[in-house]
């Protein structure tokens, strides 16, 4: 049975990341405003021989190419751009880029995972090829993060950073973090602006994307959260404005936005009925996008199952624990007359399942020894893919979060120890 972590399947990842590579240096290099047209451009050759070195020496593609395909109508597609002898079906009909240049969730989730994959391969020799390095944002990896916050705070400063996306400029130095996490926090992007004005999104609080047109003499806006999700469930709006207007626009939502109840209502941590007001962007500093996305988004599905766990378990023996052990893993219970763990479990939230199965097949399973692998309620249609490669490697099960819980609770109100 061929495995994800085999080599051909690590080669192909390589391949394939090398691609989106290419197209992130473009992204840096369109976005970053202390760029000058030398260094834009250098940045831009920098992309193309990425893209070229990855299809091989018997595929040209000229640089015009790809510049074509930086923004607009074609912004990030690899339709019949790649020679034959790459299989990018994984990637076929995903836009890179979005019609202004910015990433795709798709896209800037394919970089990150892949590279932890690749990682992942290099530490047990399953691969030793050469790995660009261009300079992106791999200073605010997941390993960057945990380095930067470890020690006996290590809950605290994670919880920090989960529950404070943004913050008010002057309030910055009251969240006590460790000096080198207030390194990821910056300016909020020129995507996510309007005439000096941003919008958080009602599920994470982080700055939505913000996309204007003009027509008319009236300005139209789409205000949406990256995070596909959230968008689907509500923070998605629209604006329009005459073009002589100063004050701040007022959004209105472009669906009706639906709380579930019942049994997925204790864990719903997708968009909210309250439509968010305009805040000034000279006010505030966020999260740079890697740790947005990495930490926060995450975050709040693993803060809400602690909670609802603790709540649930108030009256019994047993006690959640919340990243424990400096991050061994998410999640585990002890029971009052037994304090080694049980239940150990690792929260993932990976838009592409296979880069996680990959990542399980090479690392042998979970790092931490967790036993459960669990995913957010909406990515249940990962759960049975997951669930096969967790049985591989002698864990115990992947199930969704709302799963968890229930099992959680169903193991100690039964009373067993």
């Amino acid at each position: 049975m061929t495995r994800h972590g085999d080599t051909t399947t690590v080669q192909q990842t390589h391949v394939l990341l090398e691609i989106v590579k290419a197209f992130a240096v473009c992204e840096h290099a369109m976005a970053a405003g202390e760029l000058t047209g030398p260094r834009r451009l250098d940045r831009l050759m920098e992309a193309h021989g990425i893209l070229m070195a990855a299809c091989g020496p018997r595929h040209h593609i000229p640089f015009d190419e790809l510049m074509g395909r930086l923004t607009g109508e074609r912004a990030g597609s690899l339709e019949r751009l790649l020679p034959e002898w790459i299989n990018a079906e994984e990637l076929a009909g995903v836009r890179l880029l979005e019609s202004d240049g910015v990433a795709t969730e798709d896209g800037f989730d394919f970089r990150h995972e892949a590279q932890r994959v690749m990682r992942a391969a290099e530490k047990v020799g399953k691969f030793s090829g050469q790995v660009t390095k261009p300079k992106l944002d791999d200073e605010y990896s997941q390993e960057s993060v945990f380095s930067a916050i470890k020690g006996p705070f290590y809950e605290r400063h994670r919880k920090t950073l989960v529950e404070n996306p943004t913050v008010p400029r002057k309030d910055l130095a009251t969240l006590n973090l460790p000096s080198r996490a207030y390194d990821f926090y910056g300016p909020i992007a020129q995507y996510a602006q309007y005439n000096g004005w941003w919008w958080p999104c009602p599920a994470c609080q982080w700055p939505m994307k913000v996309t204007t047109d003009r027509s008319n003499g009236r300005i139209r806006g789409q205000v949406r959260c990256l995070y596909p999700w959230h968008d689907e469930t509500g923070a998605s709006y629209e604006f329009v404005v005459t073009a002589r207007r100063k004050t701040a626009p007022e959004l209105q939502p472009t669906f009706e936005c639906r709380v579930p109840s019942g049994r997925f209502a204790p864990l719903w941590t997708g968009a909210v009925p309250l439509v968010p007001e305009a805040r000034a962007v000279e006010d505030t500093v966020v999260l740079v996008r890697p740790v947005w996305r990495y930490t926060v988004v995450p975050g709040l599905p693993e803060l809400a199952l602690h909670r609802a766990v603790s709540a649930s378990l108030e009256g019994t023996p047993w006690t959640s624990h919340l990243w424990p052990n400096g991050d061994q893993c998410d999640l585990w219970m002890t029971h009052a007359d037994n304090d080694e763990p049980r239940f150990m479990a690792d929260f993932k939230d990976y838009t592409w399942s296979n880069h996680l199965v990959s990542k399980l097949d090479l690392d042998g399973g979970d790092r931490g020894g967790a036993e459960y692998l669990v995913v957010p309620d909406h990515r249940r249609e990962q759960v049975d893919q997951l669930d096969a490669v967790c049985r591989r490697h002698r864990m115990k099960a992947a199930m969704t979060a709302t799963e968890y819980l229930e099992m959680v609770i169903n193991h100690a109100k039964g009373g067993q120890a």
